[in-house]
């Protein structure tokens, strides 16, 4: 009984965040009843907040400086793609066919661009975020495609610096790249 009493006190705490003001127990409890969702598994998601559609198998999201924008990379078996969201309207505005990518997403400081990992390409892609568009501006090159084991996941920008730092999953290095000249000034 002592457990039954301390699941049901948090579960009320945590829902109380979600509910509006003068919104009942009752009401929150219908609203997330009626977006259930029953898994292969039999257990049952309620969302508390709203959704939205992407692609196949997204990894990573982006939010540009004037949190106007989301950039998502999606990463799956089939197309693979870099969705631009307006966060105002949380409406896709934009998706972008890309070759190969895995993880890596970072706008730059102001978001006049975005950089993503090219995956097995070993490459950064610098896109131009014009008029919520995504126009491929230029490439970093961290190496030959594959075969060759680079696969560049995480980065991250030091704009201040024009430093990009990336991370890689075949040959687990940490890459430190001038962004403007596009060289590779350390590998650790």
């Amino acid at each position: 009984m002592k457990i039954l009493l301390l699941h049901v006190t948090i579960l009320w705490c945590c829902a109380r965040p979600f509910m509006a003001i003068g919104q009942s127990s009752s009401s929150l409890e219908a609203m997330l009843e009626s977006r259930k969702t029953q898994l292969p598994n039999g257990w049952q998601l309620s969302p508390a907040g709203s959704m939205l559609p992407l692609g196949d198998l997204p990894l990573n999201m982006a939010v540009s400086s004037s949190k106007k924008l989301m950039a998502v990379t999606n990463n799956g078996q089939s197309v693979q793609s870099i969705q631009l969201i307006d966060l105002e309207t949380e409406k896709v505005v934009y998706s972008e066919v890309i070759p190969k990518s895995w993880y890596g997403l970072s706008f730059s400081n102001g978001g006049k661009f975005l950089y993503a990992s090219g995956g097995n390409d070993n490459m950064i892609r610098k896109y131009a975020v014009d008029q919520g568009k995504l126009i491929l501006a230029d490439s970093i090159i961290l190496g030959k495609p594959w075969p060759v084991k680079i696969s560049p996941t995480g980065l991250t920008l030091a704009s201040k610096k024009q430093l990009m730092y990336i991370v890689t999953k075949e040959n687990n290095t940490l890459y430190v790249v001038d962004i403007k000249s596009k060289s590779i000034l350390k590998t650790v």
